[in-house]
């Protein structure tokens, strides 16, 4: 008899074991397996011991079926075990995703918040060193004293008084003007011209936006600003673009040369 039999089935052994002992007895008590060994076997004796045999194999059949249900039993807390086990494992890594995804955006936030201190710490450096800085008393733009002379780009360029019937501009190294006097008080556009290479090289380079200071023949100053450039065929109208070349109000024109002789290069301000 197995052990897992006596511990699930102890009363069903007992009685296996209790029913064998009354078969084997007689009238005077039971019968020595000595003295069995030493008779001839007697009908009763037959039956007795093929009953006591068949309680045995019924009895391990039992156990065979016992330790299978104890089987499948461990195996079903096996399964449950390990889907525990699995739950458990999920739960941890998504807390673990959970944590990790938090302290990344927490790493970004605290990398935006210090990008923006330093941006702003910086614009308050850049404040604080235009307040402390001494005020310059030099300036690109010369003094008021200059007549007749524009100034853009670090050059100071001298100008004559021409006219309309003029061609070209002058050889030397001065600018005319073609229309108007160069008052920059007369509320009229004064359009220059000048020889690139040359006087007006400079010219090839204004933007939008650059200034031109001019100084009239009484010394009086002003600053205009490029708001047009325009690039025109040599041979071009100039009645056809008037609108746009010499625009109303206090204004000026400046007009050159493109170094392919084919093209002139004209630049607006106000």
């Amino acid at each position: 008899m197995s052990a897992p039999y006596l511990t699930i089935f102890p009363k069903r052994a007992l009685a296996t074991g209790v029913l064998c002992a009354l078969l084997g007895m007689g009238a005077a008590g039971p019968t020595p397996a000595a003295a069995w060994a030493d008779e001839a076997p007697t009908p009763a004796g037959a039956v007795t011991r093929g009953v006591c045999d068949a309680l045995d194999l019924l009895q391990l059949r039992i156990d065979a079926e016992g330790q299978l249900v104890l089987d499948e039993k461990a195996l079903e807390h096996a399964r449950r075990t390990d889907a525990v086990a699995e739950e458990l494992r999920l739960q941890a890594l998504n807390s673990k995703g959970q944590e990790y995804s938090a302290a990344t955006e927490a790493a970004a936030q605290q990398a935006r918040e210090a990008q923006q201190a330093a941006e702003q710490a910086a614009a308050e450096a850049a404040a604080r060193t235009r307040e402390s800085a001494p005020v310059n008393e030099t300036s690109s733009t010369p003094p008021p004293t200059f007549t007749n002379t524009l100034y853009f780009h670090g050059e100071y360029v001298p100008f004559v008084q021409g006219n309309p019937a003029d061609m070209t501009a002058p050889k030397a190294r001065v600018a005319s003007t073609w229309i108007g006097e160069g008052d920059v008080d007369d509320d009229e556009n004064t359009y220059f011209i000048g020889h690139n290479p040359g006087v007006f090289s400079g010219v090839m380079n204004l933007q939008v936006g650059d200034e031109i200071v001019v100084w009239d023949s009484t010394g009086a100053s002003r600053s205009y600003f490029v708001f047009d450039t325009l690039v025109l065929p040599n041979a071009s109208n100039y009645f056809a673009y008037e609108g746009r070349l010499s625009p109303r109000g206090e204004s000026i024109t400046l007009q050159t040369c493109v170094a392919d002789d084919q093209n002139v290069r004209c630049v607006m301000a106000h």
